[in-house]
């Protein structure tokens, strides 16, 4: 049995897309991954600053244990948050927007390897933001929540 090869055949390449749309596809979601990071820290910034709880929870808000000791540390805590968060997220979208700009033109692996090391930053650079909050925390607040620079009566 030979193959057919009348009008009737199947052509498989007919159903797959272009490479350069997949390219094009894929270049867009690098570019949601690579921003969605400092954008959610700007966010949570923002809302932290703007709009935190109004007293210590385990729910919503920059929770750590020093810092919902009392009222006044869970209230700074959100605040140096806030303001930390805003500024660390601002300035990762601008970086971040910056090495976007950049995708255009380069090999897919390539694309896709600088996207992974602004991933590998950002969780960095967060990670180092909420160790210093809590060590300002600490150093400010006493493990009951009284601040430090106070006298105890």
């Amino acid at each position: 049995m030979t193959a057919s090869t009348g009008t009737n055949d199947l052509d498989l390449g007919a159903f797959l897309p272009e490479l350069s749309s997949v390219l094009g596809w894929i270049e867009a979601l690098l570019w949601i991954v690579v921003l969605a990071g400092p954008l959610l820290i700007l966010l949570f910034g923002l809302m932290y600053k703007f709009c935190p709880p109004k007293e210590a929870n385990y729910g919503v808000g920059y929770r750590f244990w020093w810092g919902m000791s009392s009222l006044e540390a869970w209230k700074f805590t959100q605040n140096l948050a806030g303001l930390v968060w805003i500024c660390l997220g601002g300035a990762l979208t601008v970086i971040m927007l910056i090495v976007c700009f950049t995708f255009p033109g380069l090999e897919l692996v390539d694309m896709a390897q600088r996207a992974g090391w602004c991933l590998v930053w950002q969780v960095g650079l967060l990670a180092a933001a909420c160790i210093a909050i809590d060590i300002v925390v600490i150093c400010k607040f006493d493990k009951d929540g009284f601040r430090r620079d106070e006298p105890i009566e």
